[in-house]
């Protein structure tokens, strides 16, 4: 598919998705790609009226396996708990500091990673909620939970103290792995460290991480605390966020550039995802790892295939897109919309000149037979001419003159 600034569906993208989005404006919106008669609606699932400067979406998470509640983190000391299946907001919960970079749930605690470093956890109890915290350094980029085990938690910033570190929730936040840096280079410093988003790959053993330095680092805990596959270029490559599936990674770029790396062999990237005009904010994949979702701050929201890299589905959002999240919706999609659902609609281009075209025809239709009905007919009957037009006497005058002229010219023709 071609590159476009349009709305855009490929016919062959058939599955029944769900995107939950939030954007630099604090809005929370869900798109439905199933629907048939507009692929492109778009829902808001928060009142944009009790939203300010400081409700940018920080941090968008599953809270639990089945995917049926979200955690939302936003710039300002909040993380609120939606449920997909009432639609609704269930809780607000207010934390030390702000911002919150990475949210996680663990049974009936609450984790949250804070930009100055500091890990809480919060105990959801309706009567008393108990918070506790612990320090990972002073800048913390990402906070990042893993599936498999998920009293597990990787986090990661900016400078040698914030590198990569793993905590068991079960235990009280005990840290369990700490990532070293690589060796000092030629001329004997310091390598730059910036891990700016984590991931779990696979397992829980094996993490990779990425930088806004140009790096994609892979760690497996089980060797060494250095990395074991790295890759690094010269070139100006800047990432921001990654995901990970089986033995893929997928990171995108400040240029919007969304690459896949092999961890088996981390020299080169295998594919380059294409269509993008902004910075790439934030990844996921769905379930079967096949779908490859991104938000990007050109304000669209955009599906690929994973395998053949082609652009499945683009919508355009109208809020810079910070936070995605896919998820496989249960219900059947209902081909019916209502305007109250609605929000933020673009007619197709065609359907708009069509039914211009429509309303003008009938508009002209209407005046040609106004003014048909008030026409006056022209008749041969002299007594009528008298009477409907008096132009028509000036005519007769001149026709008649025409025609005795025409009959004396011929009778003087006749005598010669």
């Amino acid at each position: 598919m071609k590159w476009t600034t349009a709305n855009v569906k490929n016919p062959n993208y058939t599955q029944n998705h769900e995107i939950f989005v939030g954007t630099h404006t604090g809005s929370f919106k869900k798109v439905m790609p199933t629907y048939q008669d507009n692929p492109f609606k778009q829902q808001n699932l928060r009142d944009l009226e009790k939203l300010d400067k400081d409700s940018v979406v920080t941090a968008l998470a599953f809270g639990d396996a089945d995917k049926s509640e979200i955690l939302i983190g936003r710039a300002h000391n909040t993380v609120e708990i939606h449920s997909v299946q009432t639609g609704q907001l269930e809780r607000a919960i207010q934390v030390k500091s702000a911002p919150v970079v990475g949210l996680a749930r663990f049974g009936e605690v609450l984790i949250a990673g804070l930009g100055n470093g500091e890990v809480q956890h919060v105990l959801l109890d309706q009567e008393n909620p108990k918070k506790f915290s612990i320090n990972t350094g002073d800048d913390m980029a990402h906070l990042r939970q893993c599936l498999t085990y998920r009293n597990l938690v990787a986090t990661g910033g900016k400078g040698r103290q914030n590198n990569l570190k793993i905590y068991d929730m079960a235990v009280d936040g005990k840290q369990i792995f700490s990532s070293k840096n690589l060796p000092n280079d030629y001329l004997q410093l310091e390598v730059p460290v910036w891990d700016c988003d984590v991931g779990f790959i696979a397992s829980s053993h094996t993490l990779a991480t990425c930088s806004r330095y140009g790096y994609v680092r892979v760690y497996d805990t089980r060797k060494q605390r250095r990395p074991v596959q790295c890759f690094a270029t010269e070139n100006q490559l800047s990432f921001t966020t990654l995901t990970a599936h089986d033995n893929y990674i997928y990171t995108g770029t400040t240029m919007g550039a969304l690459k896949a790396f092999d961890i088996r062999n981390m020299k080169n990237f295998v594919h380059t995802y294409k269509g993008f005009t902004g910075g790439i904010s934030d990844v996921c994949l769905d379930a079967t790892g096949k779908y490859l979702a991104s938000a990007s701050l050109d304000r669209y929201v955009r599906v690929h295939h994973v395998d053949s890299c082609v652009l499945q589905y683009q919508c355009y959002i109208k809020s810079k897109a910070m936070r995605v999240l896919l998820r496989e919706c249960t219900e059947e999609p209902s081909s019916v919309m209502t305007n109250d659902d609605v929000e933020g609609e673009k007619v197709p281009q065609n359907s708009l000149q069509k039914s211009n075209k429509r309303k003008r025809k009938e508009d002209q239709d209407d005046e040609y037979e106004a003014m048909f009905e008030n026409m006056q007919t022209i008749c041969e009957n002299d007594d009528n001419d008298k009477v409907i037009n008096p132009l028509n006497k000036a005519n007769k005058v001149k026709s008649s003159t025409k025609r005795k002229t025409d009959l004396n010219a011929v009778k003087n023709k006749k005598k010669k």
